[in-house]
């Protein structure tokens, strides 16, 4: 006697995980999901729960304020220098960051917390896309840093020898420096002496 075997039904969608999806799926997606939300939300209105809002990133940008403030207009105005040309941005910039403890207004460790979260933030999407990528599209991305790589250290060697040349250039500059302050000493031990 033959057993019988389930086979799955044809009319049975096959999921896929989200980030497989196209932009369209992922737009027919979304939209099932904020339909299925409202309509369970509407449910529980009627049945007398308590209803929350349907939880999205567009519900939180719909309740934020739409402007953004301008957070530099008028902090630092320009001192009035006797010269204009002797006021520079770099002169502005430094005597900003020195009224509030930097330039991004957190002080001495904002900037490391904000290299820090930068830092953070690039190594997780940095995981989630090799994490995403097929085997051959990771072999191709191995073969690609290592030429990368390979140029970098070819860079690297030939700037160590134009460095190396450039020593002698060096040694020979400091050693016309030091010639030029003797000559200037005995210049003025000359004029000394004629006086």
């Amino acid at each position: 006697k033959k057993k019988h075997r389930r086979r799955p039904s044809k009319k049975k969608r096959r999921w896929k995980p989200y980030s497989k999806l196209s932009w369209e799926e992922k737009q027919q997606f979304d939209e099932r999901q904020s339909l299925r939300a409202l309509r369970l939300r509407a449910e529980m209105f009627a049945k007398g729960q308590p209803v929350a809002p349907y939880n999205t990133t567009q519900f939180l940008m719909e309740d934020h304020d739409q402007e953004e403030p301008d957070l530099k207009t008028g902090l630092y105005p320009r001192r009035a220098a006797a010269n204009p040309a002797e006021t520079s941005d770099e002169d502005f910039l430094e005597e900003a960051a020195d009224e509030d403890g930097g330039s991004d207004g957190m002080g001495g460790d904002g900037s490391e917390f904000l290299q820090r979260d930068f830092s953070e933030t690039y190594e997780r999407y940095h995981v989630e896309s090799l994490q995403n990528m097929s085997k051959q599209e990771l072999v191709k991305e191995y073969l690609e840093l290592e030429k990368c790589l390979s140029r970098m250290e070819d860079e690297n060697n030939r700037l160590r020898m134009e460095s190396k040349k450039g020593g002698g250039d060096a040694a020979r500059l400091r050693q016309l420096e030091l010639e030029v302050d003797k000559l200037r000493a005995e210049n003025l031990r000359l004029l000394q002496e004629k006086e």
